[in-house]
């Protein structure tokens, strides 16, 4: 038989779910543990998850760098529209050599690899406009 003090902390702890659209809530002391759970959000929540494959292919590369953006601008992948890339994936890049225009206060500035390296990804698209320290390229 459950005491009357628990018991009604079980129908607070029900009703503060309720209320709040909480999943589960447990509630501890010396003596005893109560935990309530709410199988609706808990069913949903469920549903809603994530393959674990998909998560562990989205987990970042340790050897990966990114080349990030060193101002506020708009960015050009191409010396003008017909042009191919500067830099693609899979290229092979030396160090010195323009992988990018950034255009800030109507001045085309060049981005330059500090290393050699090679595209992995390419993260923003052709006159997107990026910011300060935003990841242009990943690079191995």
């Amino acid at each position: 038989m459950i005491d009357k003090k628990i018991n009604e902390t079980i129908d607070a702890l029900i009703k503060k779910i309720k209320d709040n659209n909480l999943g589960s809530i447990k509630l501890s002391n010396k003596v005893n543990t109560i935990e309530v759970t709410n199988n609706a959000i808990n069913n949903n929540i469920q549903q809603d998850t994530i393959p674990i494959n998909n998560v562990i292919n989205d987990v970042p590369d340790k050897n990966l760098i990114s080349i990030d953006s060193p101002m506020v601008g708009i960015v050009y992948l191409t010396p003008k529209p017909s042009s191919p890339p500067f830099a693609k994936k899979g290229q092979k890049i030396k160090k010195g050599d323009t992988i990018c225009l950034i255009e800030a206060m109507k001045t085309f500035n060049e981005i330059k690899s500090d290393r050699d390296c090679t595209i992995k990804t390419v993260m923003v698209e052709n006159g997107e406009a990026v910011e300060f320290g935003q990841p242009l390229f990943e690079i191995y």
